[in-house]
């Protein structure tokens, strides 16, 4: 064999194994972002929230697909019932072992409130005061000491508003306020320096908004032409999940991410007829830390016909932004 035929044929090796581990990576990329089932029982299952031990989520009662109570999940271990015997009860989030969670007493239109339960020893914590006022609070989740939440009835003549207290200090920052009865303005979720939540003034005109702690600034992430944008959350490094569709439940449908630099981009893309509501984003920890972050996304899908709902996850990465 020619010097010349050797140097060829090493330059084809070369090429194929580029090409190969190519494939590879972008079978594996294509793996991860695969939907997997979480919570697919008989009954409707919704607003998940996850730590990396913990699992929670909402669960109609038999017979009774509108009523709802929380339960949680350690890793391996069984579930058990979080709100009180007599309440109905939607997830917040979690922040290591504590879990915030809404909380209504006197059927669907009662009293509603948030509350702190530690999910090691499943005891009730403290709420710091001004938090739970004789208004509708709902749509907790806490992280680094913050908790994110709403105040006010959507769709009613009530102030509605979106608030950021710290559970230490005490201190109060009014994110938005909207005063529509044809609008809403809920929160999504805080995670490390960033918080999330939507406007709709009225629906279907709605905004995500993402928050920086660090410098008390919101920017309003853009809506596409003919899209309505809800179910909003955010990774620890500012990343914003939400569901993306036309007007209509399950119109083309998609689980969409934004980063803080660049495009929005597509997480997963549902079936006609499926819709997404609400969406929760853990970090997955890695040892040694790297320079890329992946998330697993947790939200509810919506069966349009029938309403029921089911609970999946999907992983995704980024890359950590560089500091401006």
């Amino acid at each position: 064999m020619s010097v010349t035929h050797q140097r060829r044929m090493r330059k084809l090796a070369i090429v194929a194994s580029a090409v190969a581990g190519l494939a590879l990576a972008t079978t594996a990329a294509l793996a991860a972002s695969i939907p997997v089932p979480v919570k697919t029982g008989p009954r409707n299952e919704f607003a998940p929230a996850a730590g990396d031990d913990w699992f929670a989520w909402s669960r109609s009662r038999r017979q009774h697909p509108k009523l709802f109570d929380v339960f949680a999940q350690q890793t391996g271990r069984a579930a058990f019932k979080v709100n009180p015997k007599g309440t109905l009860a939607y997830t917040g989030g979690i922040d290591g072992t504590t879990l915030v969670y809404q909380l209504i007493r006197g059927g669907r239109g009662g009293r509603s409130d948030l509350r702190l339960v530690d999910l090691t020893t499943r005891r009730q914590q403290a709420i710091p005061p001004g938090i739970n006022t004789a208004k509708w609070e709902c749509c907790g989740t806490v992280a680094g000491g913050w908790i994110l939440f709403s105040r006010g009835a959507a769709y009613t003549r009530d102030t509605q508003m979106v608030l950021l207290v710290n559970l230490t200090t005490g201190e109060q920052r009014v994110l938005d306020v909207l005063r529509n009865r044809k609008g809403l303005v809920v929160a999504g979720q805080v995670n490390g320096n960033f918080a999330v939540w939507l406007r709709c003034s009225p629906h279907p005109h709605c905004q995500i908004f993402r928050y920086d702690l660090s410098t008390a600034s919101a920017t309003a992430l853009p809506v596409p032409a003919g899209r309505i944008l809800y179910g909003a959350s955010v990774n620890d490094i500012g990343t914003v999940f939400y569901g993306q569709s036309r007007t209509g439940c399950g119109k083309s449908a998609q689980l969409m991410k934004q980063p803080v630099e660049g495009a929005a981009e597509t997480v997963t893309s549902l079936p006609q007829g499926r819709d997404v509501s609400v969406t929760y984003a853990h970090r997955i920890p890695t040892k040694p830390p790297d320079e890329l972050v992946t998330t697993r996304v947790y939200y509810d899908v919506v069966r349009c016909k029938g309403r029921k709902r089911d609970i999946y996850s999907v992983d995704t990465t980024d890359r950590i932004p560089l500091p401006p």
